[in-house]
């Protein structure tokens, strides 16, 4: 049984892991990477894996100890204790994989894996993945080490979440930012109060402004003639969200006029604010 002092140094350990990751969340290989390389001091094993759920395959996606140079290989999930403990959602032990039948004796031979302690990853009621520490002794591993793996694979079950969100967003708003600036037409966003919080430099060409940065220091209003004509597009926009190819008068920065047809919609900004989002063309 383990004593309160080992306890409470392993418990430190993955306090100080989850610091790390929490400060690398938003780079998905990093944090991978931080789960790999402290999994093993905090259960005494040789080496770690995390291996992720792809089709019918376990696939190597972060490793280290003798099997960091294996990144890619894949695993059947009908033949793998990793797919044992990702088909059952529970934590697998082996403690000498030249006696378990379970195991790919071989395999684990080749990479020199003795022992091995396999938690899965879930995310809500799904498995998605596994986290594996392995030695290359047999019955390497005590009890308060799977408790430790068990609590190691929750943590990084909520950091890889977190982390893939964090880049999907990271993705969108890339793919939102090349739509935006590369568009022939005019795209601006602004509160409803009137303050641009975004604009490209095809509007700023259409209005006659010399910069980006001097368009969006202007209230939305300078550049209408009317403010009626502003007000009527929000009005509009809030009983039905969404107005397409509105033919209204635009101000330039000379106060000439331009004539513009203008789609636009209501969407939601930070804490849930209304805001508009237009493009402009010359009708």
């Amino acid at each position: 049984m383990a004593s309160s002092i080992e306890l409470a140094a392993r418990l430190a350990a993955v306090v100080a892991t989850q610091q790390e990751v929490l400060a690398a969340i938003s780079d998905l290989d990093k944090v991978m990477t931080l789960v790999v390389e402290r999994t093993p001091e905090a259960t005494n094993g040789d080496g770690a894996v995390i291996e992720v759920v792809e089709g019918d395959d376990l696939v190597y996606r972060a490793a280290s100890g003798a099997a960091k140079n294996q990144a890619g290989l894949r695993l059947s999930l009908s033949k793998s204790l990793s797919g044992l403990a990702v088909r059952e959602k529970t934590l697998m032990r082996c403690d000498n994989t030249e006696t378990d039948l379970r195991v790919d004796a071989a395999a684990c031979r080749t990479m020199g894996i003795r022992s091995m302690v396999i938690a899965p990853l879930l995310e809500g009621n799904v498995a998605v993945g596994a986290l594996k520490t392995f030695s290359q002794e047999a019955q390497a591993f005590s009890d308060l080490d799977v408790y430790v793996l068990q609590l190691l694979a929750g943590m990084t079950s909520a950091a890889l979440l977190h982390a893939r969100t964090y880049r999907d967003l990271e993705a969108s708003e890339a793919r939102y930012r090349m739509l935006f600036d590369r568009n022939i037409a005019g795209v601006f966003r602004s509160t409803l109060d009137g303050r641009i919080l975004d604009c490209n430099e095809s509007l700023v060409r259409y209005l006659g402004y010399d910069s980006r940065e001097e368009l969006l220091a202007q209230p939305a209003w300078n550049l209408y003639h009317q403010r009626a004509d502003r007000e009527e597009l929000i009005r509009l926009l809030q009983e039905y969200q969404t107005m397409l190819n509105i033919r209204m008068p635009f101000r330039r920065k000379d106060g000439t006029s331009l004539l513009g047809t203008i789609s636009a919609s209501i969407i939601r900004g930070n804490a849930d604010e209304p805001q508009l989002l237009g493009t402009m063309l010359e009708a």
